[in-house]
């Protein structure tokens, strides 16, 4: 087990023994009783959570309904039943193989995202924090592709490193967010690997603006840049947690690609070239998330009014 960095004290530390800790006993427990005590943790997680406000005022953009609907709150804690799952899917998915992942994940328009990605040309997916997103890059790393993303980088950095181990059992590269690290993806598009970024959480809040479900917010610019700069495929998907026929799975559905071309009277390649291709990111996210709400992990101030000032 790596040494404790002496800057980072116990109170830090103990997030990282606690995830350790969960992840060991997730990974063998039966498969019903893992589901079972998502469903009855995020249960209990929704009643006393700090964030349920914050998660309330989310959901009801989505909906177009007050906070304190009766519909806004039942997705309330149907949010934190499917987050819940989400992290002990999560932890017990390294015991898998491929088969499982080939077999439990269903994409009916994967060739979007294979079929450029297969003539060498690399491809670029943006998904939200919406489903399991570990379980979409597992099953594309099934389906024979390199999977490369990127992670923001946590403290304490012991756990940062235990997701990047984790992640690579099951088939990804994960380079931690740092300054240059978009030049290592476009490297590795050019060389015909799957790009996935995470496309809805702009951490800065410095990114181009966006209308989303009717109200200004800001969205990382990074996929757009990489689509803009390399001209591979950029598709957006969402991920969702389903139950067919008694087994917990996924279903994901994978856009076309999208128009990366600059707009009439717009530089190639400038901001504003950038920023219109992530409103089209905006969008197509906007109508995955319409979806299921409650999929969508996102308990933080995301838009601007509820941010503070950059």
């Amino acid at each position: 087990m790596p040494r404790r960095p002496p800057e980072e004290g116990w109170l830090i530390q103990s997030v990282y023994y606690i995830y350790v800790g969960a992840s060991a006993l997730v990974r063998w427990l039966p498969e019903s009783v893992t589901y079972g005590l998502a469903h009855r943790i995020g249960t209990l997680a929704a009643r006393r959570s700090k964030k349920r406000s914050q998660v309330a005022l989310n959901l009801s953009r989505i909906l177009g309904k007050p906070p304190s609907h009766p519909e806004v709150q039942a997705l309330v804690v149907e949010a934190y039943r499917s987050y819940t799952r989400y992290w002990l899917e999560t932890f017990r998915l390294v015991r898998e193989d491929a088969d499982f992942f080939l077999d439990r994940f269903i994409a009916p328009t994967q060739e979007n995202l294979f079929a450029p990605a297969q003539s060498g040309r690399g491809a670029i997916v943006v998904v939200g924090h919406l489903g399991n997103f570990d379980a979409a890059g597992a099953w594309v790393a099934a389906n024979g592709f390199k999977l490369v993303t990127v992670a923001e980088v946590l403290k304490p950095r012991r756990m940062f490193d235990f997701f990047v181990e984790h992640r690579a059992r099951l088939g990804m590269t994960i380079y931690p967010a740092v300054k240059g690290v978009t030049s290592r993806l476009v490297e590795d598009v050019r060389a015909g690997a799957v790009v996935a970024v995470l496309g809805d959480r702009d951490l800065k809040g410095t990114g181009p603006e966006v209308t989303f479900f009717g109200e200004p917010a800001t969205f990382p610019g990074g996929a757009a840049s990489i689509a803009i700069e390399t001209g591979a495929a950029l598709v957006v998907a969402g991920v969702y947690g389903v139950v067919r026929s008694g087994e917990p799975g996924w279903d994901a559905v994978i856009t076309e690609p999208l128009d990366t071309g600059a707009p009439a009277g717009v530089e190639v390649g400038s901001r504003d070239h950038v920023a219109a291709v992530t409103r089209l990111i905006a969008h197509e996210l906007e109508v995955a998330i319409a979806r299921r709400p409650e999929e969508w992990h996102v308990f933080q101030p995301f838009w601007t009014s509820d941010r503070p000032p950059v």
